[in-house]
């Protein structure tokens, strides 16, 4: 079957008829009847019969639909890429990213793509970084971001920027420690509950070294969780502290909490991934190209009113 005679097969199976079929490839009910006859006598098997004045598909042809489709799928995607590259302000761009940074940077970099580009499209998907290897070599994804640099051999890791963690707790808590100048940070806080993690987000060794530092013992703390996500919101109810990057510091409640920087402890790295055999296009390079700029800037707000100094 040559591409021609794919498009009508899957448009008749589509549709349930040859006129509305003609209908989806802007052609007449007699042309697609003339490349599936064709398409039948090459084949040597019926596609179609007629059944009370309906076109009903032979077991045969159920068949080649089912295993046509994936072949159909990258033939709307090449159609997406062709359009893609005829029209460099409009188009789609497919983006793959951890929950942490869908949620806390995302937003960010997708409000000012809009205002700059408002004819792309946009496709977020939300994953593990164990999936983003298999969405970026089955080409289902332009370009992936997380905390670690990637190690399969084919994904490119490129770094955006390496920001610090901070320290997060209730305000009350906060000024209660400030009141007191003969407390060291670290000793006031290892009489707090803390709020760790569990699992690999990027920012556990960090809190693991942290509470080592204060002399608190593994297992010690009141609640372990999955994301910084929970850890905040709890921290939030003033049930403790615990440590989150810069992306979710800058997200936080000034009214009630307060983010102390911990230059001593390791920074988090931010990346981004692609494909080696498939880098990223002309609209996916281009919300690329935007990210460090995004990045430092949103760094640089650290005069926000959530944000103490270090003690």
């Amino acid at each position: 079957m040559n591409l021609r005679q794919l498009e009508a097969f899957q448009a008749v199976m589509q549709s349930g008829s040859m006129s509305s079929a003609a209908k989806l490839l802007c052609v007449t009910p007699s042309a697609v009847s003339k490349i599936i006859t064709h398409t039948e006598l090459q084949l040597g098997f019926k596609l179609f019969t007629r059944h009370q004045g309906a076109l009903v598909p032979t077991p045969e042809a159920r068949v080649l639909f089912e295993e046509s489709a994936s072949v159909h799928r990258q033939l709307d995607h090449l159609r997406q890429i062709a359009r893609n590259l005829g029209r460099p302000d409009a188009g789609r761009v497919r983006l793959a990213a951890i929950p942490a940074i869908t949620h806390e940077l995302l937003p960010f970099v997708l409000q000012r793509h809009a205002s700059l580009y408002p004819r792309v499209e946009v496709e977020v998907r939300t994953v593990n970084q164990d999936q983003m290897s298999g969405l970026l070599l089955s080409r289902t994804v332009d370009f992936c971001l997380g905390h670690y640099s990637h190690v399969h051999p084919q994904v490119v890791s490129e770094l955006l920027i390496s920001a610090p963690t901070y320290l997060v707790t209730t305000r009350d808590i906060w000024q209660r420690f400030s009141r007191n100048p003969h407390q060291t940070q670290d000793g006031f806080f290892s009489k707090v509950p803390l709020i760790s993690l569990v699992g690999e987000d990027p920012i556990r060794p960090v809190v693991d070294g942290l509470a080592q530092r204060m002399g608190l013992q593994s297992g010690q703390s009141l609640f372990q969780v999955q994301t910084s996500r929970l850890a905040v919101q709890l921290v939030r109810r003033g049930m403790g502290w615990t440590v989150v990057d810069f992306l979710t510091a800058h997200q936080l409640d000034a009214q009630h909490m307060v983010a102390v920087e911990l230059p001593d402890c390791p920074h988090i790295p931010l990346y981004a991934y692609h494909a080696q055999p498939h880098p990223p296009g002309q609209l996916a390079k281009r919300m690329l190209d935007m990210l460090p700029g995004l990045l430092h800037e949103i760094r640089s707000t650290a005069t926000h009113a959530a944000f103490a100094d270090p003690v």
